[in-house]
C-alpha cells in the first residue's frame, strides 16, 4: 500500500515524521489522494486497494474474515464470514465523494467493480447511483436489463459533477436501512432514528415527535456552521496532538543522545580510573621487581661462592686422598666435614628466610560488587510518563525479603450471567485494572476502585492481557490461545477498540511485553512433552524461538524482570517454574510439595518473584535466583490465578478464579 509518510529515522539520526496532505480529499491510509474511495458503515472512507490490504492484514491466513472493523474508528464494519477478497467489494464506493472529486478534475482510472470482483480489469465508464457501483459498457447493459436493477439510475463517471443532485437523491445514507427501496422521508426525534413512509406507518405511528423531512425544515445554516466550528476545533486538536508526537520523538532522540553522552562519560571515567590503575600496578610492581631482583643477585652471588668453595674441597680431598696417610685423611675430612656442617648452617638459616612472593590485586568491595552483576542489569533505561515514577524508582539494589499486607478483596461475581473465569489482570494508566473473564470472553477495564468502565467482547476465548505501550494511548495484547492468534487494542479513557490481530506458531496462553514493538509469548507445542517461548514482533515477526520439556498441554504464565534480562514461565501441570535467560540458557526450576496448580507469576521492583497457587490457594515469594522466601498462605482464601504489580511495585493485585481481586501491598522487612 503506498503512503506518503517518511520513515522515522533511528535515534541516533536526525527525525522527522510528517505526511504531506493537499486540500482535496485524502485516504486516511494511503494519504494520497483517493482512488476508488470505498465508504463503511461507520462514514470513514478509503481507498479500494488501501482496504483490500487493510482487510488482507487482518485475514487470517489471507482466507477469510470473521470481523471487520474500521481502521480509523475502530467500530465494527463488518460481522460473519467472508473471503478477504470479496469482502472489499461488500462496501459501497462513496459516490458523495467521487462526484466532488470529478468537479475538481481529479484524473482517476475507473475500473469497473462487477469485473473486478470477478479478478478481472475491465474500465468503467458508468455509475450505478443506487448500488454505488462503477460499471463498464458491458456489465452497465447487464444491470439495466436486470429485474432487480431495471430501476436504478445509472450515469457516465464524467457526468457526476453536474448530477450531484441525482447523486444525493439515490445516495444509500439516503434510504431506509429497513425498506431499501424507500427514501428517508421522517426522523423520530424520541427514538433519534430516520424513518421512511413506511417505518412511521408501522413502528412510530404513536411517537408524537415525528417530523417530516422538506423544503419547510428550518434554516440549518446556524447548524452548518457550528458543526463546521467543530470539526475545525477536532482538526485542530488532532493537528496539536500529532505535533506533540512529533515533539516526544524529538524528545526521546534527544534524551538518547544525551543518555549517550552521560554513559560514555561514565566510561571515560571509568576507563581512566582503571588506566590509573593499572599504571599504579605497573609502577609498583616494578618497584618490588626492582628490589626482589637486587635480593636474588645477591643470594645467587652467596650460592656460587659457596658452589665453588665446596668444589674446591672436593678437588683437593681427590688430589691428596692418593698420597695422605690415614692420619692425614683424617684430619682433611674432619676440617672439610666441618666446613660443610658450617656451611650447611648458614644456608638453612638464610633459605629459612627467603619470602615466596605473589601479587595480587585488591578490588574495592563496592567495585566487586558490580563485577559480578550480570552484563545485563548494570544499568538500564526506563521511561516517564509525565514526569512520573520510573518503573524502578529505587535502583538496582535487591531487597532480602519484603513481607505483605492484604488491603482489601473486590466481590466481582455476577458481572455477567454465566460463571466468570478470571485468568488475567494487569495495571494500565493511572491505575486503571484490564481483566481477562475467559469463560465470557470479555475483557473489563476497570478504573481504580474497581468499577467497570467499559469492556469489549471477544469472538473467541482470552485468556492473558499486558500493556504493550503507552505514550498517549495504551495498546493491550490479549492472548487467544485456541485461534492462535494475539489481539492488539488501543485503550483509551472509556473505550476499548481493535486495532490488530497477531498470528502464532502454536496455541499462545502467556504474553509479556518485551518492548514498545516486541512480545514474548509462550504456551504448549501441542505433543504433550515440550513447552515454548519466542519473542515476536508487533507486525508478528518471530524473532527467537525456544523449546523446553514439560509435560502437559496447559496454560503457562510469563513474566520479565525489570532488566530484561530473565524470564520466568508457569507450568500449571507441573506445578513448576522454570527461569530463563533470554539467550535461551534455563536457570533454574523451581518446585515445591506446598505449590499446586502454578498459574500467574510476576516480579515485584526489588528482582523477588511471585508465583501463584491455584490448587494450593497461596502465593511463593522467591528470591531472583530462586531461592523460596516466603508462603503467602493466610490471605488467599479462592483460587489464585493471574497476578500483576502496580506501577511503582509495591502493590500487586490477584485475580481470583471465580470470585474478584484481591489487592496485597508489600513491605519491606527490616533487617
Amino acid at each position: 500500500m503506498a503512503t506518503s509518510n517518511e520513515d522515522c529515522g533511528a535515534p541516533n539520526e536526525k527525525t522527522e515524521c510528517k505526511a504531506t496532505l493537499s486540500d482535496d480529499l485524502n485516504c486516511p491510509l494511503c494519504m494520497k489522494l483517493f482512488r476508488s474511495p470505498r465508504r463503511l458503515p461507520c462514514l470513514h472512507s478509503f481507498c479500494h486497494d488501501c482496504l483490500q490490504s487493510h482487510i488482507h492484514s487482518i485475514a487470517s491466513l489471507k482466507d477469510s474474515v470473521k470481523e471487520l472493523c474500521c481502521p480509523l474508528c475502530g467500530n465494527v464494519a463488518y460481522t460473519g464470514e467472508l473471503t478477504a477478497d470479496k469482502l472489499v467489494h461488500l462496501f459501497p464506493l462513496n459516490t458523495l465523494m467521487l462526484s466532488v472529486l470529478m468537479g475538481k478534475k481529479v484524473k482517476t482510472d475507473f475500473v469497473c467493480n462487477a469485473c473486478q470482483a470477478q479478478n478481472i480489469l475491465s474500465p468503467a465508464e458508468n455509475l450505478c447511483t443506487v448500488c454505488e457501483e462503477a460499471l463498464c459498457v458491458q456489465c452497465s447493459k447487464m444491470h439495466g436489463i436486470s429485474r432487480v436493477s431495471t430501476n436504478h439510475t445509472i450515469l457516465k463517471i464524467e457526468d457526476l459533477p453536474s448530477k450531484q443532485q441525482t447523486v444525493l437523491q439515490n445516495n444509500e445514507m439516503f434510504r431506509c436501512t429497513e425498506h431499501t427501496s424507500f427514501p428517508v422521508e421522517y426522523y423520530c426525534k424520541g427514538h433519534g432514528t430516520q424513518l421512511c413512509i413506511k417505518c412511521s406507518v408501522d413502528d412510530h405511528a404513536s411517537c408524537p415527535d415525528v417530523i417530516k423531512l422538506d423544503n419547510k425544515m428550518p434554516n440549518l445554516s446556524k447548524a452548518l456552521k457550528e458543526m463546521k466550528a467543530q470539526m475545525k476545533k477536532l482538526e485542530d486538536q488532532l493537528k496539536q496532538f500529532a505535533a506533540i508526537s512529533v515533539l516526544n520523538l524529538s524528545k526521546v532522540v534527544s534524551d538518547v543522545n544525551d543518555l549517550t553522552i552521560e554513559i560514555r562519560t561514565l566510561k571515560k571515567v571509568i576507563n581512566d580510573a582503571l588506566d590509573d590503575l593499572e599504571r599504579r600496578v605497573i609502577e609498583e610492581g616494578n618497584k618490588i621487581f626492582n628490589a626482589e631482583k637486587k635480593k636474588t643477585q645477591q643470594a645467587n652471588h652467596i650460592c656460587k661462592s659457596h658452589v665453588i668453595a665446596i668444589r674446591n674441597s672436593n678437588v683437593v680431598l681427590e688430589s691428596f686422598s692418593k698420597y695422605a696417610t690415614q692420619n692425614q685423611m683424617f684430619l682433611l675430612v674432619k676440617k672439610i666435614t666441618n666446613q660443610c656442617c658450617m656451611s650447611k648452617r648458614h644456608n638453612d638459616d638464610r633459605f629459612s628466610k627467603i619470602d615466596i612472593v605473589t601479587l595480587q590485586l585488591e578490588i574495592n568491595p563496592q567495585l566487586s560488587s558490580v563485577i559480578y552483576i550480570p552484563r545485563g542489569e548494570i544499568g538500564m533505561l526506563t521511561m516517564k510518563k509525565n514526569g512520573e515514577i520510573p518503573v524502578v524508582p529505587d535502583g538496582f539494589k535487591p531487597l532480602k525479603e519484603c513481607v505483605t499486607k492484604r488491603v482489601n478483596v473486590k466481590d466481582l461475581k455476577g458481572l455477567k450471567d454465566k460463571t466468570p473465569c478470571y485468568t488475567k489482570v494487569t495495571f494500565a494508566s493511572n491505575e486503571e485494572l484490564l481483566l481477562v473473564d475467559y469463560e465470557n470472553n470479555i475483557l473489563y477495564l476497570l478504573d481504580s476502585l474497581c468499577n467497570i468502565v467499559c469492556s469489549h467482547t471477544f469472538l473467541h476465548k482470552p485468556f492473558d492481557v499486558c500493556i504493550v505501550s503507552g505514550y498517549f494511548v495504551d495498546v493491550a495484547a490479549v492472548s487467544l490461545p485456541y485461534t492462535k492468534f494475539v489481539q492488539l487494542l488501543s485503550i483509551n479513557v472509556n473505550s476499548i477498540a481493535y486495532v490488530k490481530q497477531i498470528q502464532t506458531k502454536y496455541k499462545c496462553f502467556s504474553i509479556a511485553a518485551y518492548s514498545n514493538e516486541e512480545l514474548i509469548v509462550s504456551g504448549p507445542c501441542g505433543d504433550n512433552k515440550t513447552y515454548y517461548w519466542s519473542i515476536i514482533t508487533l507486525d508478528g515477526k518471530e524473532k527467537s524461538y525456544h523449546e523446553f520439556d514439560g509435560a502437559g498441554t496447559n496454560q503457562t504464565y510469563v513474566a520479565l524482570n525489570a532488566f530484561k534480562s530473565r524470564l520466568y514461565i508457569s507450568v500449571c501441570e507441573e506445578d513448576s517454574l522454570h527461569c530463563f535467560g533470554l539467550n535461551g540458557v534455563k536457570q533454574f526450576t523451581f518446585r515445591h510439595p506446598d505449590l499446586k496448580g502454578t498459574q500467574g507469576v510476576s516480579v515485584d521492583r526489588d528482582e523477588n518473584v511471585y508465583v501463584a497457587g491455584a490448587r494450593s490457594h497461596n502465593v511463593f515469594q522467591l528470591s531472583p535466583g530462586g531461592l523460596l522466601i516466603r508462603i503467602i498462605v493466610n490471605e488467599i482464601e479462592q483460587d489464585p490465578m493471574g497476578i500483576c504489580f502496580n506501577h511503582n511495585g509495591d502493590k500487586f493485585v490477584l485475580s481470583h478464579l471465580r470470585t474478584g481481586l484481591g489487592f496485597h501491598r508489600l513491605v519491606l522487612k527490616n533487617s
